[in-house]
């Protein structure tokens, strides 16, 4: 509430110097006029009836508050004095009017004061706060002397003076308000004569600023179209790297970049050269200009370090301009691009090494500068990167696919080697347990997931639902799941999901035994051979060699009947041979 009342009561002023000292004076001129009627209220006068205990207890409480109010704005704080002093001039006049001849009392005389000092102090509020004090204040002396009826009494002495004292008072707080008009009027003449000594220089200056401000305006009007070409370009790169991310081999990458290059830059050609790997030939990989299209179609090529700019550039590594290819003695005149008449090249760089070079041309002369180029040379670091992300792609997909290819091989392989020699090798699950398939099954389902190796629903026996599901190995049907449903319940599409998945985890299980199988396999077979070479070796006769041979080599398989021959002719045709 308090900071609210404050808030309302505060002014644009109350912080002002002038304004401050204006509002100390007056409190000043009040207080010494209040203490110059005090002692009339005490019977100093000696009239009768002079005498007002009440009037003079009141006038020793308001400068009480006066002399609280002065002790505030004395520390800069004036927010007191605009509440004490009109509200408690209003009480010492309404009690004293009261106390003796109502209306007709001089303590009248203040009010014009009291609404002097309000407007000085309160501003336009004072038309909402003391004024209605004031017209309060009258009406109630009013009624009251209607009310009672009283006889005026007669002026006396005490009256006289205190008229002449209220006079002073207003003559002193008019006197003060003047000096601050006048103040004000000084102010607002020094602020006028420096305004006017302001637009003097203004004027003085519109005249230099017009000439700077047209000139400014023409060099902001260039720097902005070197800014806007410079802003489309650098958009032009983002757009250009932004279409390199979507692809991911060279064969759709390159192609791409060119073609984006040239509707992003409004350019006549742009292609992109690669070295070779002996890096002594640029070879012309993509193009968008239909000469392009025809230099691709013959397999265009440039010597590195001998022809063109390309040439040029994929030798030195350093960015080349021909601003008029015809007087260029480095450009290297083509007939498959005739309308050529200003060319850029750059160099393509990976990691410190040149990897080709990006050939842009433009069918109006001097169409490239040291802007483009900057901007040009970003943009080719980038497709640098980019080609090489894709030499990386594809070489890891290769390697990738080669590797699953040599995978799925050996898992064929072991498979043919270890697969079941039983034909229908399962197990079942039924309510009487798990037990192993004595026959295959055979049914619908089963033989459409074998042929078209995919799911198969149908209904068996007895109504009962029924999915098949296939089992493979390395894109090869080797087996199948069949799910039948116990009493009337439906098989759904979840359940085939959930089947097909441990289908899956099946096959892998499957491949990796198969694989691990194999390895063991071939393990056994190394250390087989291993001992009967060691056992070979161990003599130095040939018939004792011959015989060992037969001997392990039949009880490595199995006591099979081995028969060892060495044909004379083929003996005697080796010996010939070695001499």
């Amino acid at each position: 509430m308090f900071d609210r009342l404050k808030k309302f009561l505060a002014g644009e002023f109350d912080r002002d110097p002038s304004f401050i000292r204006l509002a100390r004076n007056i409190l000043i001129v009040v207080m010494i006029a209040t203490l110059a009627i005090l002692p009339l209220f005490a019977g100093i006068t000696g009239e009768e009836g002079s005498r007002n205990l009440r009037a003079f207890y009141t006038l020793a409480v308001s400068l009480l508050l006066e002399l609280i109010s002065l002790a505030f704005i004395l520390r800069g704080e004036i927010l007191p004095t605009k509440v004490i002093v009109p509200a408690g001039l209003i009480m010492v006049v309404l009690i004293i009017s009261l106390e003796t001849n109502g209306l007709r009392n001089t303590s009248m005389l203040a009010m014009p004061a009291i609404l002097i000092i309000s407007a000085i102090l309160l501003g336009r509020r004072s038309l909402t706060v003391a004024l209605p004090l004031m017209l309060a204040a009258t009406i109630y002396i009013a009624l009251k002397d209607l009310q009672t009826g009283n006889v005026p009494a007669p002026i006396g002495v005490d009256s006289a003076i205190s008229a002449v004292i209220l006079i002073l008072a207003t003559a002193g707080i008019t006197q003060l308000l003047i000096a601050r008009l006048n103040e004000s009027a000084e102010r607002a003449r020094q602020s006028e004569q420096a305004q006017r000594l302001e637009n003097a220089e203004l004027l003085a200056l519109r005249a230099s600023l017009e000439e700077r401000v047209s000139s400014r305006t023409a060099e902001l009007e260039a720097a902005n179209r070197v800014n806007e070409k410079r802003a489309r370009q650098f958009s032009a790169v983002a757009q250009v790297m932004s279409a390199a991310s979507s692809a991911q081999y060279l064969d759709e990458l390159l192609p791409l970049v060119t073609r984006v290059i040239s509707e992003q830059f409004n350019v006549y050609h742009a292609g992109i050269f690669l070295l070779n790997e002996q890096r002594d030939v640029a070879v012309l990989r993509a193009a968008n200009s239909e000469g392009g299209q025809r230099m691709l179609a013959r397999r265009h090529s440039l010597p590195v370090g001998q022809t063109g700019i390309v040439g040029f550039v994929a030798a030195t590594g350093k960015p080349r301009i021909a601003l008029d290819v015809g007087a260029d003695s480095v450009y290297f005149d083509n007939p498959d691009l005739p309308d050529t008449r200003s060319e850029i090249a750059l160099p393509l760089r990976y990691a410190g090494q040149i990897i080709g070079a990006l050939d842009v041309q433009s069918v109006e002369p001097n169409a490239f500068g040291s802007d483009d180029a900057d901007v040009l040379s970003t943009l080719a670091d980038q497709v640098a990167v980019a080609i090489n992300n894709a030499r990386v792609i594809e070489e890891a997909q290769k390697t990738l696919a080669e590797a699953q290819s040599a995978v799925g091989r050996i898992a064929q392989e072991a498979w043919q080697i270890l697969r079941p020699q039983k034909l229908g090798y399962g197990f079942s699950l039924t309510d009487a347990g798990i037990q192993p398939l004595q026959i295959p099954i055979e049914n619908d389902q089963v033989r459409e997931s074998v042929s078209m190796a995919r799911s198969a629903r149908g209904v068996g026996p007895g109504n009962r639902s029924r999915i098949a599901v296939p089992v493979r190995l390395r894109g090869q049907v080797i087996g199948v799941i069949q799910l039948s449903a116990r009493r009337q319940n439906l098989l759904t599409e979840d359940d085939t999901e959930i089947a097909e998945a441990v289908a899956e985890r099946l096959s892998l299980a499957i491949e990796t035994a198969t694989l691990l199988e194999a390895t063991q396999h071939r393990a056994d077979l190394e250390r087989v051979t291993t001992d009967i070479a060691g056992k070979v070796n161990s003599s130095t006769r040939f018939e004792i060699i011959m015989q060992t041979a037969a001997r392990e080599l039949s009880a490595a398989l199995g006591g099979s009947d081995v028969i060892v021959q060495i044909e004379p002719a083929a003996l005697e045709l080796s010996i010939k041979e070695n001499l």
